[in-house]
């Protein structure tokens, strides 16, 4: 993690205002300080602060859990196992790369915390695990699906637990037929986690123009802001649509 050489510090506090964590404090002794039990690796403090002693320095590889938080916090950073950076797939944005999803499909991006607020993996769980039993089918390159058994939405490690990330990014796909029970599992996690919780929706747009995953919402009575967000994918579907 990122820390702050005591023997630089002036006490300057420039560095405070810029941690989405506020994990940056001033000690007694006018130096500041960065707490660990705070700090989820996102590195702002050293990527954007123009620190007049040039104080805050990082080194040496990330143990885990913390090499695990950089990758949540970090959308530049590749994954391991998949390759993907970021903290999900450009898939459930746009279905532009794979087009894999055909009508009748839904899919549900999942966002749990924010700068400021984080989440923990304690959180996430309570949420894979009430959506799993529905037969829902988790984003095969999404790194939260590697840390949990698909099935159950369980983790694969307990000790993930209690550690804390920036945010994540659930994707997850089903039928239309199976939305409400997906939507309903989702909005009663809610109430059971510690942290905000964001959910994006996604079907085809049928021949006659209507929007089935606006029919459903409105049936259950979910405000909801279509179009919010739109990214453009540049890429032509592998699969064919």
């Amino acid at each position: 993690m990122p820390r702050i050489n005591p023997a630089k510090c002036v006490g300057c506090a420039l560095c405070i205002p810029y941690c989405p964590m506020s994990a940056i404090t001033l000690r007694p002794e006018r130096k500041a300080d960065i707490d660990p039990d705070k700090c989820v690796e996102c590195w702002v403090c050293y990527r954007s602060v123009d620190c007049p002693t040039e104080a805050i320095e990082v080194g040496g590889e990330l143990e885990w859990p913390r090499d695990l938080m950089w990758n949540f916090a970090c959308p530049t950073k590749d994954w391991k196992v998949t390759r993907v950076a970021g903290r999900g797939t450009e898939e459930m944005k746009t279905n532009d790369v794979t087009g894999r999803f055909k009508r009748g499909d839904a899919g549900f991006g999942v966002e749990l915390g924010r700068p400021g607020l984080s989440a923990t993996f304690e959180d996430i769980e309570k949420v894979t695990t009430a959506v799993a039993p529905l037969g829902v089918v988790f984003e095969r390159e999404n790194p939260v699906t590697q840390l949990i058994d698909p099935k159950s939405g369980k983790l694969r490690d307990d000790k993930l637990r209690p550690v804390r990330v920036l945010s994540v990014v659930l994707e997850i796909r089903t039928s239309m037929e199976k939305a409400e029970n997906v939507l309903r599992a989702l909005q009663d996690a809610s109430k059971r986690i510690n942290t905000v919780m964001s959910v994006s929706m996604i079907n085809r747009v049928e021949p006659d123009g209507t929007i089935p995953a606006l029919k459903l919402l409105e049936k259950m009575g979910i405000k909801y802001r279509p179009n919010m967000k739109v990214n453009v994918g540049l890429g032509k579907p592998r699969a064919p649509v």
